[in-house]
């Protein structure tokens, strides 16, 4: 697909492949929620797009696959590769040691040579993309490397250093019921984008792959499998694509009025009721970042009021942390502990968002 037929067809994108194409153009990684009985739904939607949208290797993790972290390296890493194993293994706390504070760039090599001296060689690669069901119940231990994995692009195993691809995403899936239990704070301010997967909007690749199945004993079922796959790999949207309309959304233009709008809205945001944190710098270059991406998928070429607003909701939607009534900036002058504690007992971040966006005025 070429980047004038994306942004022709950009309409014709379900929500959730619009949000992992945003995700791919900002190189940055979005964290689902839905309700809880649709999360396998959710994930096979999601390997779905990855792998036939854009073409890119994944892995859905279970529960089981985020107790530990060895459990979640063996899990997340390319099946090809070649290990050369000797009788002794290698002692990891030595190893980790001299591996520790190695730029990128000169990991592969220095952890290759480390490995075969050690008696092992793997070079397998983090896959691209990587889809953990219930993540907020990972270990702790796993949602440091996940940390590792986002900024420098590596993952450490106990006999090696792995690279994951330049293209690489994360997609962490929280359940409806559990979203109160959450990421560690720095993992979560490094997701850049939220979103929230309404039952009612259906999973389109899933749906169309149910239509398109295979019968044995029927021939038509096989024409019609070979049409669906065709047409797949017609609506394939390419690194090279992606890359072009990233440059397109960093072109796009902000005018000072909006740029006011923009550190207005933050603003407001640190300093509405009921917020607690979460308003962090991270949060603010993504903010940006994203109103300058979803340009070209509007198909203008600068930042309009309405980008701003949309982009708002999707940053700063899961960073946002509601005070405990005790800690609520007012009770500092004086309010009544009951009064506030009733106040914040329905917020959420969603509604302190949309009471920002209504109060903070829009430039004409």
């Amino acid at each position: 697909m070429e980047v004038q037929s994306l942004l022709d067809n950009i309409q014709e994108l379900s929500d959730l492949e619009l949000g992992v194409l945003l995700s791919l153009i900002a190189q940055g990684h979005c964290l689902m929620t839905t309700e809880d009985d649709l999360v396998d739904d959710l994930a096979n939607e999601l390997s779905l797009i990855a792998s036939e949208r854009f073409g890119l290797s994944y892995v859905v993790l279970e529960p089981e696959d985020l107790c530990s972290v060895d459990r979640f390296g063996e899990a997340i890493l390319e099946e090809t590769g070649t290990q050369f194993s000797a009788e002794n293994d290698p002692q990891p706390g030595s190893f980790r040691a001299r591996l520790a504070n190695l730029d990128i760039r000169a990991a592969p090599k220095l952890s290759q040579r480390l490995s075969r001296e050690n008696g092992r060689f793997d070079d397998r690669m983090v896959k691209n993309v990587i889809i953990a069901k219930g993540f907020n119940f990972a270990d702790e231990y796993v949602q440091v490397q996940t940390i590792e994995i986002i900024n420098n692009k590596r993952f450490f195993s106990r006999t090696t250093v792995h690279i994951a691809p330049k293209t690489f995403l994360f997609i962490p899936i929280v359940t409806a019921s559990s979203k109160d239990t959450h990421l560690t704070p720095h993992l979560n301010d490094r997701l850049f984008i939220s979103h929230y997967h309404h039952p009612d909007h259906g999973f389109a690749n899933l749906e169309e792959l149910d239509y398109s199945a295979v019968s044995d004993d029927s021939s038509g079922r096989s024409r019609q499998r070979s049409s669906w796959e065709s047409t797949q790999k017609s609506r394939l949207i390419s690194k090279d694509v992606i890359d072009k309309v990233r440059a397109m959304g960093e072109a796009a233009a902000i005018t000072p009025e909006v740029r006011r709008y923009l550190q207005d809205i933050i603003t407001f945001l640190r300093m509405e009721r009921g917020v607690d944190g979460g308003v962090t710098p991270r949060a603010t270059s993504q903010f940006v970042a994203l109103a300058k991406h979803l340009a070209p998928l509007h198909g203008v070429d600068f930042v309009t009021p309405s980008l701003v607003m949309l982009a708002a909701r999707k940053v700063y939607a899961h960073r946002i942390m509601i005070a405990e009534p005790a800690r609520e900036r007012s009770m500092q002058y004086g309010s009544d502990p009951a009064a506030v504690a009733e106040l914040l007992q329905d917020l959420t971040p969603q509604l302190v968002i949309e009471e920002v966006l209504n109060t903070v005025q829009c430039p004409i």
